[in-house]
């Protein structure tokens, strides 16, 4: 698989990187990325101090849902992290390797550039400074306590310090330096931004939420997780999230321009996800929870799937692919409705009455056991295209 694309001065062979996650933690992961044919990979999260939250992981996939969930997590020390790149670096060859760390000790940016020098110095490619991590110091404040030093998903909504950070270490290394800025708070655009303007070579987006763990009502005190006394907000991520973190990467390439990178991650399981990401303004992909649940052999089928759409489509690149949907993103004030009116073919309509029950709209009731549409009467919401079961609705357009 050779899908080529050149980021932040790197030729990836694709545009496939391994999420800094579960899966980024060992030589034996990374090598095995490796030879499946992943173009990059994030090594898990590494802290400066030792993290104040490091647990065995607790995990549950519920697939029904399309979501994983975690609170209990082991993340890599400084030295482990170091040890990761610097190991990587020798029995690797093909993947671009991303440095991914946050600082979260007392002394300030100096803590933040030694961490930024000392990836460098191991070997790390790239820089990916982290501001997002939803399930440490900001689960903390969202619950009401006191979080200590600023660091994860609780300082990225913060321009100014964000800036002033990737500020420092572009100006203490040389080579690219990423911003993962959380989307919690709502801001994402303006931080990306910042960083950008503050010497950032692209933005990674976040392939999670925070969120509240399912529960047994009527046994509240027990905890969805195995093996897991008490339970906290927990890091949400998986297919669910796709469409807002879709957004993300579209508010990130608006604000930023057409010249930083942008790296999209979440919920990205299929080779049409990453065509979706691609039109909304991302030039890589990062992929964590699938390679959990999946195995990194999944590479391989969407790298295919992305091939055959280059070919279909008659592209000459991958990167032709970028952008091709934000000349169609409007805003709401924008967007323009026609007049319509939805139509009942009664040879395939089984009189189920589902239809008839939508709360909000009064033009469908059932007669002689078929749907019947008042055309004065519907909204042309097409809620019931949706609805019906047997697809014998459908939206015609014309006035009434």
């Amino acid at each position: 698989m050779f899908i080529p694309v050149k980021v932040a001065g790197y030729e990836f062979r694709n545009p496939f990187v391994v999420g800094s996650g579960p899966t980024a933690k060992s030589i034996t992961q990374l090598k095995e990325a490796e030879e499946q044919g992943w173009g990059g990979v994030s090594i898990k999260l590494t802290m400066d101090p030792d993290p104040y939250i490091n647990l065995p992981p607790r995990y549950r996939w519920y697939k029904n849902l399309d979501y994983h969930i975690f609170t209990a997590e082991t993340r890599l020390t400084f030295s482990e992290g170091l040890k990761l790149m610097d190991d990587a670096r020798k029995e690797t060859k093909e993947m671009i390797l991303f440095g991914n760390f946050a600082y979260f000790g007392d002394e300030g940016l100096k803590g933040w550039v030694n961490m930024a020098k000392k990836f460098e110095e191991a070997g790390a490619h790239i820089l990916e400074i982290n501001f997002c991590c939803p399930n440490m110091s900001f689960t903390k404040e969202a619950s009401g306590e006191s979080s200590g030093p600023r660091s994860g998903a609780s300082l990225g909504q913060d321009p100014e310090l964000v800036g002033m950070i990737v500020k420092a270490m572009v100006e203490s290394v040389q080579i690219p330096v990423f911003a993962k800025i959380t989307p919690e708070g709502g801001n994402i655009g303006d931080v990306a931004k910042r960083a950008v303007e503050n010497g950032a070579s692209g933005i990674s987006s976040v392939g999670n939420r925070l969120g509240m763990p399912p529960f047994d009502i009527y046994h509240p005190q027990k905890t969805t997780y195995n093996l897991q006394e008490g339970f906290s907000l927990g890091c949400l991520s998986g297919p669910w999230l796709k469409t807002e973190a879709e957004k993300d990467v579209f508010q990130i390439r608006k604000a930023i321009g057409t010249s930083p990178a942008v790296v999209g991650l979440g919920g990205i399981k299929t080779f049409q996800d990453v065509i979706e990401y691609a039109m909304v303004g991302a030039d890589l992909f990062g992929i964590c929870t699938e390679t959990m649940v999946s195995g990194f052999g999944i590479v391989k089928k969407i790298g295919e799937g992305v091939q055959k759409y280059i070919n279909e489509m008659g592209f000459s690149s991958f990167s032709e692919i970028r952008d091709k949907m934000l000349p169609y993103l409007k805003t709401s004030a924008d967007i323009k409705t026609l007049p319509g009116y939805a139509i009942v073919d009664e040879n395939l309509c089984n009189g189920c009455e589902r239809c008839s029950k939508i709360g909000h709209c009064c033009a469908i009731e059932i007669k002689n056991k078929k749907a019947f549409v008042n055309k004065e009467k519907c909204l042309a919401c097409s809620t019931c295209t949706d609805i019906c079961p047997k697809s014998a609705i459908k939206m015609v357009t014309g006035k009434m």
